[in-house]
């Protein structure tokens, strides 16, 4: 009996191994934890605001990268709101949280 758990408990193990090295393996980088609270100003964003996806902005920078940034009612709001096609400038903390759009 005591083999018998060992085998199923070394398969359960290897296979989520094996599951993970499959999701590294096929390119894509792990979902960052979401900063839904403002915070300490990590960078900024520029670019042409592509679309508004319920709390998220997709921003298009001037390099052509997406960027997601997540817009709460602490986000503070200049200029007015703000619809796609719009140029913005957002304060973003390290974990994605407007801090400030204009």
């Amino acid at each position: 009996m005591k083999t018998t758990t060992a085998i199923v408990a070394l398969t359960v193990t290897l296979g989520f191994g094996a599951a993970a090295i499959t999701h590294a393996a096929d390119g894509k980088k792990p979902a960052a934890k979401l900063d839904t609270k403002p915070g300490p100003a990590y960078q900024m964003v520029q670019g042409k605001l592509s679309k508004i996806d319920g709390d998220f902005y997709v921003v298009e920078d001037y390099e052509g990268k997406e960027v997601r940034i997540y817009v709460s009612k602490d986000t503070k709001k200049m200029n007015g709101p703000k619809k796609p096609g719009d140029s913005i400038r957002a304060e973003i903390t390290m974990g994605g949280h407007a801090n400030s759009i204009q």
